[in-house]
């Protein structure tokens, strides 16, 4: 009995040393072994001696206690030798310095080992870097991924200046030639924006709100909005800068296409709006791999001849090239105007019950297709109105689609400009089960225009296998 009572005191002593020995298994488990993590970045950098410069600077912007806080950064850390051709003016300029600093420095923790593609890296000071591998921007990573309680370091070979984005060197650059330069700036203007609006009120007549003067608008840039923001710190930008001579003759080259009368002004504003808008890609295109040809926002093409880069100035979020020559060809920038049957804007009349929207497959193309068919309207010269925008003054040649399968017999049918009772193309047969493209004619424009109405007329007649319209789209080609 007494030897059963000394095996039931043992089982709970035993227990309790296995239990003892497994906690400390899972403590000596989840111990830090790397003295590294019990340490803020700022400690480790500061303990590094070919950091000492960049330690200093870090503490007087402040930014010392920034990166020793319990957040998690990433600190692009120069080495004393990349600090030693640091300006003096940014030194002793307290704004200028904080910003420099701010430059190597970001929120989250950012890995060489995950940046496998580029990473687009948001700094403390509101600029971006582009992390690959073991490089950032153009500097070397030479130690990568240093752990820290609340980070990672990497200690790079050079410094990583604040630079202007590409707007800010357009401004400020005194490399930029002035005729472009002007031309941009030229292009400041307040615009109607509601979005931060104080409202005092309701229009009783039209129930549209009232705003306080001065808060419904905004001072903005016209290339900022219809082309690209070049202020934006987190995209990146190509942006074409013409030498005076250069933008001179580009401006030559394509007033033709777009004339206009002096009472409005003349052709300059607007050939030079055009000649400008396809001056910029997104995406950054260094001169060692810059492609021979880049696609504006608006799919026109530039061509890059490296021969003709005067100079080369990289900014914060991107690269501006100044070039000699410009070759942009004007069948590149004019380009055709297709309109399609469905998308009239008005008729003559209305023969609503008579409109038929019709889903077909062509034949040729091997495509479907939606087109437009009004039959029996019982109207002489029932037409449906179109607008055409951004007109050049040039010859088009007109085209239409027009599939006539729904009767045996043909029919007339015309295309008129600003009036329906113009000659416009004049009449043209639609021939039956037609899929090809038709020319019908051609018409010339005077002057550049912002819009010009276009219509698809039925013929003078009342009878319906006579005076049908059916059209899949218009066409204008400009003649080069």
């Amino acid at each position: 009995m007494r030897m059963n009572i000394y095996r039931l005191l043992l089982i709970p002593v035993l227990a309790a040393g296995a239990v003892a020995t497994g906690c400390k298994k899972w403590d000596d488990h989840n111990a830090i072994t790397d003295a590294a993590l019990t340490k803020t970045i700022f400690e480790q950098i500061s303990a590094d001696t070919s950091l000492s410069r960049f330690a200093d600077l870090l503490k007087k912007t402040g930014y010392d206690q920034v990166i020793a806080s319990s957040k998690t950064f990433t600190v692009f850390a120069p080495t004393n030798t990349a600090l030693a051709g640091l300006d003096a003016a940014i030194v002793n300029d307290a704004g200028k310095l904080k910003l420099f600093v701010g430059n190597h420095i970001a929120n989250q923790s950012y890995f060489t080992r995950a940046a496998t593609t580029s990473l687009r890296i948001p700094m403390l000071n509101g600029k971006y870097h582009n992390l690959l591998a073991s490089t950032v921007n153009d500097a070397t990573i030479t130690r990568a991924d240093q752990p820290a309680k609340n980070g990672v370091y990497h200690v790079i070979n050079k410094m990583l200046p604040a630079l202007n984005n590409c707007w800010g060197t357009l401004e400020n650059d005194p490399a930029i030639p002035a005729s472009q330069k002007a031309y941009m700036l030229s292009l400041f203007m307040k615009i109607f924006d509601p979005t931060n609006a104080v409202q005092t009120g309701v229009n009783p007549v039209t129930g549209e709100p009232i705003y306080q003067p001065g808060t419904d608008s905004v001072y903005t840039n016209l290339f900022w909005r219809s082309v690209y923001d070049l202020n934006d710190e987190s995209k990146q930008y190509t942006l074409f800068v013409l030498t005076d001579a250069a933008w001179d003759a580009e401006i030559v080259k394509f007033s033709p296409w777009f004339k206009m009368p002096d009472s409005l002004g003349g052709s300059a504003p607007i050939t030079k709006w055009y000649v400008l808008k396809d001056l910029a890609a997104e995406g950054l295109y260094p001169q060692t791999t810059v492609p021979d040809t880049l696609l504006s926002k608006f799919d026109v093409k530039i061509p890059v001849d490296k021969s003709a880069i005067v100079q080369t100035i990289t900014t914060s979020n991107g690269i501006i090239y100044i070039m000699n020559k410009a070759d942009v060809q004007p069948r590149h920038k004019i380009k055709p105007i297709i309109i399609q049957g469905e998308d009239y804007r008005s008729m003559s009349a209305d023969k609503r019950g008579n409109m038929y929207f019709r889903d077909r497959f062509n034949t040729l193309t091997g495509k479907d297709f939606r087109d437009v068919l009004v039959y029996g309207h019982g109207t002489s010269t029932f037409n449906l109105k179109y607008r055409l925008y951004n007109v050049n003054s040039t010859k088009y040649n007109v085209s239409w689609v027009a599939l006539n399968d729904f009767q045996t017999a043909t029919f007339t049918q015309k295309i008129a400009f600003g009036d329906p009772a113009s000659t416009g193309s004049g009449y043209k047969t639609v021939s039956v089960n037609n899929f090809d493209e038709v020319t019908v004619g051609q018409v010339e424009f005077s002057n550049y225009s912002g819009f010009v109405d276009m219509f698809l007329v039925a013929t003078n007649t009342t009878t319906a296998a006579t005076n049908p319209l059916v059209c899949d789209y218009i066409k204008l080609d400009p003649v080069f």
